[in-house]
């Protein structure tokens, strides 16, 4: 293969990869110094009474972003007399990522809530090329790497060679889609350890407040077809840089049950 013809590879398969890491809430770019380490626990910053912090430090920070991509902008705002999360994006791409650390039983649950501006016209969560969506959470998760396939152990390789990460063993989204059905389980086409789980569709509930209540067991085992294993990471975003779009969207609070 002619060398310009490798370095065109190179190029791409980084450019999945750093969108891959962008999702799954891993650290590429601005990684907090090794003496300044995350220190997870079981419960998440409120964004009513909390910041935003440095990545490394405990609580919300952005963690990953496109070297070729402007990123999305987040920050606290008020809305109705309430401190909540603002993520805009235009034609951009970032997210933001709280640790944590919590073994997920039968009855684990998250709450959220969120409201979008509108949805993206041809954005589809399932399509490398229009992989985009107004608002994700996203879980990550612990898992014996062993027992994954030998694809998948070489792709997690390749990912830990071109950035120095390491990719979650799992991660789960929750998104808004424009189209699936509520309940709708959508396999990445990078890896067949991310999982998106479409929990809102359609223009349908744009600018209004959306509120939710998720089993993390349960919509593990859906997705995944397994048991949990420890929960390491919380993450949110929004993005609209395939589909070179303006998206807004309101996080509320975030808790862990």
């Amino acid at each position: 293969m002619p060398i310009h013809a490798v370095a065109v590879c190179r190029t791409a398969l980084l450019g999945v990869v750093l969108g891959l890491i962008t999702l799954t809430g891993c650290s590429v770019m601005g990684s907090a110094p090794p003496d300044v380490p995350a220190r997870p626990t079981a419960a998440l910053t409120p964004f009513s009474s909390g910041t935003l912090v440095r990545p490394g430090e405990p609580g919300w920070s952005k963690t990953a972003w496109h070297p070729t991509k402007p990123p999305t902008v987040y920050r606290l705002v008020e809305d109705g007399g309430q401190r909540v999360l603002e993520a805009v994006s235009d034609a951009s791409v970032a997210g933001l990522t709280h640790p944590v650390s919590m073994s997920p039983t039968a009855d684990s649950a998250i709450e959220w809530r969120w409201k979008i501006d509108a949805t993206l016209p041809g954005a589809d969560v399932g399509d490398r090329q229009a992989d985009d969506s107004p608002a994700r959470l996203v879980l990550a998760f612990d898992g014996d790497v062993a027992s994954l396939s030998m694809k998948e152990q070489m792709f997690r390789e390749r990912v830990k060679l071109l950035t120095g990460q390491d990719l979650p063993f799992a991660t789960l989204m929750y998104v808004w889609d424009n189209e699936r059905p509520v309940g709708t389980v959508v396999r990445s086409p990078h890896s067949e350890q991310i999982r998106k789980l479409v929990v809102e569709s359609g223009p349908q509930g744009a600018q209004q407040w959306r509120a939710y209540r998720r089993n993390i067991a349960a919509d593990y085992a859906r997705a995944f077809g397994g048991t949990a294993g420890t929960l390491t990471a919380v993450g949110v975003m929004t993005d609209a840089d395939n589909t070179r779009q303006k998206a807004r969207c309101l996080y509320g609070d975030i808790q862990l049950k």
